[in-house]
């Protein structure tokens, strides 16, 4: 994602943090009506909710490992947090991996209340809306109450939170995923619509986050028939066989020649039939914009990068196109590149042959005009 940087792993799980979370930190930092939650003190509060956040995600991450699905990494944001993960299949792996993240939360809400409790601190929230009490007096009581509604709000059955994916796992589990999906959608838009009513006389907070959830619910369904649509349908059957490739010592020069010529904006990288880089568009642009025309291909190509077996079911390798920078994938069997996927072949197979009968998708080849 843009503007956002690394700052480590956990578990070799890639940790992100958006610029925009900097921003907060600061904002709360000198911000002088804070109450007893600005400055150093709000800042320290800031850091140990959102280290909440994260175990939160990690805990999504590493189940969906657990079950063989690729985790990309784990963002950071003002909002909270997002576990950028392939969803399992099976609907009772997703019910378990939904259902961890609120585990965590609660569970934190749990170990702060205990040592609310043996450190004899008041839990009375009026408390600390009135700023009685020391600081330290204030914060594990406060990180109670957060973490307790993180665990409860998430376990609301509205999709996108967890709850709405844990309704659509039952669901699944005696009808199909797709109805299972719309009747979860259903369901979470019309507790949506509540929200939202409810929010406009009493708080406006609440309505606006009603509006996310609505249209969040609108956008995992297509998400979902998205999915199904390419589900099963394997590479082989909608990769690009007859394809542009270069080689490590083409010039840039040549490059950009080539792609005047050609309706490709993607290119793999071969030197005698063997695979060794990849030049996304974005590589390619970037070094137009940086380098002279004499700088050779193998000094701005991707060496690590996805690759995919014919066999590798589409929905998966989607995945991945739309979590990346990249937008190619390179179809490769023994070594062999036998075609290349990338968005819009996706795009078009889905419009041209996505309402076919199942049987027939996977026999279908679209090919480039």
């Amino acid at each position: 994602m843009k503007w956002s940087f690394s700052i480590g792993k956990i578990f070799g799980i890639p940790i992100r943090i958006h610029i925009t979370f900097l921003l907060l930190l600061l904002f709360v930092a000198f911000n002088p009506h804070g109450g007893i939650l600005s400055g150093s003190v709000g800042v320290v509060f800031i850091v140990l909710v959102f280290a909440g956040v994260l175990l939160h995600e990690l805990g999504h991450s590493l189940v969906a490992r657990h079950y063989g699905e690729h985790v990309q990494d784990i963002m950071l944001l003002p909002i909270g947090g997002v576990s950028r993960t392939e969803i399992p299949e099976d609907p009772k792996q997703e019910i378990v991996m939904a259902f961890v993240g609120p585990l965590i939360s609660l569970m934190l809400g749990a170990l702060f209340f205990l040592i609310s409790i043996a450190l004899n601190y008041s839990l009375d929230f009026m408390d600390f809306v009135r700023g009685q009490g020391s600081i330290t007096e204030n914060l594990i009581p406060i990180l109670f109450y957060v973490n307790i509604m993180l665990g409860l709000f998430n376990l609301a059955p509205v999709f996108p939170m967890d709850g709405g994916r844990v309704l659509r796992g039952i669901l699944s589990l005696t009808m199909e995923p797709i109805r299972a999906t719309r009747i979860a959608v259903g369901i979470g838009q019309f507790i949506a619509i509540l929200m939202f009513f409810f929010g406009i006389f009493y708080d406006w907070w609440l309505a606006l986050i009603a509006i996310f959830l609505y249209f969040g619910a609108e956008a995992e369904e297509q998400g979902t028939i998205l999915h199904r649509l390419l589900h099963r349908v394997p590479a082989r059957a909608v990769m690009l066989e007859h394809f542009e490739s270069v080689s490590p010592g083409d010039s840039l020069g040549n490059l950009v020649e080539k792609l005047c010529h050609s309706s490709q904006d993607d290119f793999p990288v071969l030197d005698s039939g063997r695979l060794v880089g990849l030049l996304p568009k974005n590589v390619i642009f970037q070094a137009l914009r940086r380098s002279p025309a004499e700088t050779r291909v193998q000094e701005i190509m991707l060496t690590e990068f996805f690759q995919a077996g014919p066999d590798e079911m589409l929905d998966k390798i989607f995945d991945r196109l739309t979590q990346t920078q990249v937008g190619i994938v390179p179809v490769v069997d023994d070594g062999k590149v036998l075609g290349i996927l990338t968005l819009p072949q996706i795009a078009k197979y889905q419009m041209l042959c996505g309402s076919r009968p199942q049987q027939s998708l996977t026999s279908l080849r679209i090919m480039p005009r």
